[in-house]
């Protein structure tokens, strides 16, 4: 089995549930594989190629199930193997395959020697049994084949297994009744035994199919470990200890027929979608002796033998399969979570890696501005350099943070702005209109002020006139508007700045599509910088 391999090779545990992950990306492909099967033609040498295949295995389990008649001659077998197959043929390739369960149906009745009425309402009602099941379960619930999930079991269990057994058995019986087999008073019981049968034949067998096919297409149909087909071995002689005796019935050792379910229970665990082998081993293993005569389940009255075998599979079946999906959906919850920390941390340092480029940046524009007040005035100069070293002590403190309010952001912006008036003088004409429900937010350190950089950078410096430059910040909805307006026109050639793609690529590493950067030119010829994201106090 699956598991015991992998756990047999010595790689960590945390790698294994690391690479779920990737599992879960095989399985998408999967299924975008049966969505391309679901588009075969209907009338294609392929389909007609795969319902000949499909027919021929329904005959083949409707023949072993046929010997499960033998239970003190019951009308009716305890455990359908086809009707598992069935269902699980039209839910890996469409409803394109129901011409397999017609003709396998039919020929199997006939090969049991059958009246012709019979047949046709046994064909009849297995095809509309797994059309209606397959179409409850894809097309109404989105079930998904991989069985990974709590949702999928209960939507197999209460939409997949019980509603189209039932309108199957009901026509059965009516066939019965029509051949001359049955009575109507007998219809109840009749309708009864055939749907409990098939239920229990869907639950065992769909998961069983749907599982082979899925190590079929990752050619790993018969792979195992030794340690696995050891634990089959014993799990076998574990089934023949409990029911290989014909001196156990009506003595009182029921509990030998159920020695195998705290294997099975364990096995669950460990193997988690290959119990579904081991669950269709135990049952078949189980009928097969009690209809032999042999083992704890017999009893004097036929209905009585068909009760316990009917709870025994129902116990067995719907324990292993629970068991086995929660096993699943929380190995997948762990390994998401292990994926989103392993994001995290990518993020973390793709924003470390912005925010290391972006203080050489800030650093690198402050010291320009300076040289160029040293020529005209050196003691403008000396007076730029100390507010330019109480700037950057403060800029350091701030991006040591990952989240600052805009009132500290803002406090930054008026300290770069008062550095900026030292060289520019009257050129730099600068109003910060704040809404003050704002100043609370949280907003990522110096995102903001990159805006007002690249403003000054691209309007005060390359103008010799008064630039008008407004700076605003306000609560809209539950986001937060950050902007900075200045005349100019728009030059798409600074979009793709360092500052400008620093700020793209933070918001998008820390808030992906909740937040937006945008560059405009507003109706009166002023250039508008944005940025919209989530109001985080």
């Amino acid at each position: 089995m699956e598991r015991g391999a992998r756990h047999h090779n010595g790689r960590p545990r945390f790698m294994s549930e690391i690479n779920v992950a990737r599992e879960r990306g095989e399985r998408e492909r999967e299924r975008e594989r049966e969505c391309v099967g679901d588009m075969i033609p209907f009338f294609s040498l392929r389909n007609a190629r795969e319902c000949l295949l499909g027919a021929l295995g329904i005959y083949t389990l409707c023949m072993i199930g046929q010997e499960f008649y033998k239970v003190a001659g019951t009308l009716a077998a305890p455990l359908w193997p086809s009707s598992g197959l069935a269902l699980a043929l039209l839910l890996l390739g469409g409803w394109r395959l129901f011409p397999s369960i017609s003709l396998g149906t039919i020929a199997a009745t006939q090969s049991f020697g059958d009246n012709m009425i019979f047949s046709l309402a046994g064909s009849l009602a297995n095809t509309l049994e797994s059309l209606l099941g397959w179409f409850l379960m894809v097309q109404i619930f989105g079930f998904s084949n991989s069985m990974t999930r709590v949702r999928d079991l209960l939507v197999l269990m209460l939409a997949g297994a019980p509603w189209g057994t039932m309108l199957s058995a009901i026509l059965c019986t009516l066939g019965l009744v029509a051949a001359g087999s049955v009575k109507p008073t007998g219809i109840p019981l009749s309708s009864l035994l055939f749907w409990t049968g098939n239920v229990l034949g869907i639950l065992v067998f769909t998961p069983l199919f749907l599982r082979l096919s899925q190590r079929w297409k990752q050619g790993n149909l018969l792979g195992a470990s030794a340690g696995d087909h050891l634990w089959t071995v014993i799990l076998i002689v574990v089934v023949v200890v409990g029911f290989g005796l014909k001196d156990t019935a009506h003595t009182g050792l029921i509990p030998l027929a159920y020695l195998s379910f705290p294997l099975l229970v364990w096995l669950s665990f460990k193997w988690r979608r290959d119990v579904t082998l081991a669950l269709a081993l135990v049952t078949v293993l189980m009928t097969a002796f009690t209809a032999t005569g042999h083992g704890p389940l017999l009893r004097a009255d036929p209905m009585a033998t068909y009760a316990e075998m009917t709870i025994f599979i129902t116990v067995y079946a719907i324990s292993c399969l629970i068991l086995m999906v929660a096993v699943e959906e929380g190995r997948e919850s762990s390994a998401a979570a292990v994926e989103h920390k392993l994001s995290s941390v990518r993020k973390e340092a793709e924003l470390r890696g912005i925010r290391a480029n972006l203080n050489p940046h800030f650093l690198f524009n402050s010291l320009n501005a300076i040289k160029s007040l040293i020529p005209e005035d050196p003691a403008k100069a000396r007076m730029a350099v100390i507010s330019l070293s109480d700037l950057l002590r403060t800029s350091l403190r701030l991006t040591k943070k990952e989240r600052v309010t805009l009132r500290e952001e803002l406090t930054m912006i008026r300290s770069y702005l008062d550095l900026q008036r030292i060289r520019h003088e009257q050129r730099l004409d600068c109003s910060i209109d704040e809404d003050h429900s704002s100043l609370d937010c949280l907003i990522p350190p110096m995102l903001f002020h990159q805006l007002v950089e690249n403003a000054i950078k691209h309007g005060v410096e390359s103008s010799t006139e008064s630039t008008p430059m407004r700076i605003r910040s306000a609560l809209e909805g539950s986001s937060l508007l950050l902007s900075v307006e200045n005349t100019g026109r728009l030059d798409l050639g600074h979009e793709s700045g360092l500052g400008l793609h620093s700020i793209r690529e933070e918001l998008s590493a820390l808030y992906g599509d909740r937040a937006a950067f945008t560059l405009r030119e507003s109706p009166n010829h002023s250039v508008v910088a944005e940025i919209r994201l989530p109001a985080e106090v």
